[in-house]
């Protein structure tokens, strides 16, 4: 037993001995590789920073050439970098300035309508302080939609002092007559209605005629001779000689002359001032003695 250990003790030191001679052997060759590595490194600094130094000093055409391209290449993720720099900022500017430009247009589109709006109710206060009028306003609360008749339902009546056959204005010009009234609401005859009639004269010369519907925005102004002076853009005003249209309220303009017809009279059409298809409020011309108030 004494023997066993003795053995296992001289082998333990055997290896040991022969790996700290393997470890001596070795340190030297590490030691000298590691040197040789550094060596390597500073040589092919040196040589590098010789070439640069050289590359950079000789004025010859292929130095120039190398020169550009070892520039470029170092260059390249700089600009890179400050593109994609600037690319960002350039989107943020973008966005930006778009959303100031949303709140600009909202900003003057409502300073259109405040403008738009001011203008119609000077327009509205001009024609309604004429001393000739006696005016009532009122709104348009509804399109009528008897087939047989265009025309428009009011928010005025009876309690307002409008009767029937009292004219419709607005500042644009005439606009029509009321057809049928209640206490609170009333229906007016448009001017764009088959059945529509009213004396008329030509503002510029005082030739009179009759003023009826044609078809889809115009009218007709009917029964003026054909040696009439009628031309395009001569202003058609009411002529006063219907009890129910007071005289010189605007009617419309005359677009076209034709007195190449066979008839006696000429062609005149008229488009009316009015646009009716924005036709928002009105006025009622309350006229003193009016047939419908004798009655009452």
């Amino acid at each position: 037993m004494f023997f066993s250990n003795n053995a296992g003790n001289s082998l333990a030191i055997h290896i040991d001995q022969k790996r700290l001679r393997s470890v001596r052997e070795s340190s030297p060759a590490q030691i000298n590789l590691f040197a040789v590595n550094i060596r390597e490194f500073i040589t092919f600094i040196v040589c590098l920073l010789s070439a640069l130094f050289f590359l950079f000093t000789s004025n010859k055409p292929q130095a120039d050439r190398i020169r550009s391209l070892v520039v470029d290449f170092a260059v390249t993720p700089l600009s890179f970098t400050k593109s994609s720099s600037t690319v960002s900022s350039t989107k943020d500017e973008l966005k930006r300035l778009r959303k100031k430009n949303t709140h600009l247009l909202l900003e003057n589109s409502q300073l259109r309508d405040a403008a738009f709006e001011n203008q119609r109710l000077r327009s509205m206060l001009a024609l309604k302080n004429r001393e000739e009028y006696r005016l009532v306003s009122a709104e348009v609360i509804g399109v009528s939609r008897d087939t047989q008749m265009r025309s428009i339902i009011l928010d005025v009546g009876t309690d307002d002092s409008v009767a029937v056959d009292m004219a419709i204005i607005s500042p644009d010009g005439l606009c029509g007559k009321i057809v049928s009234v209640g206490k609170k609401s009333a229906s007016a005859q448009l001017m764009l209605d088959h059945n529509f009639r009213v004396a008329c004269k030509i503002e510029r010369t005082r030739i009179d005629g009759i003023l009826a519907f044609e078809d889809g925005q115009f009218c007709l102004l009917k029964e003026v001779q054909k040696n009439a002076d009628v031309r395009i853009g001569d202003v058609v005003i009411t002529s006063g000689f219907s009890r129910l249209f007071p005289q010189k309220i605007r009617v419309g303009l005359v677009v076209s002359v034709n007195d190449k017809n066979p008839s006696l009279f000429k062609t005149i059409q008229v488009k009316p001032d009015v646009d009716f298809s924005r036709l928002e409020e009105v006025f009622v011309v309350i006229t003193e003695n009016h047939p419908e108030e004798k009655t009452n």
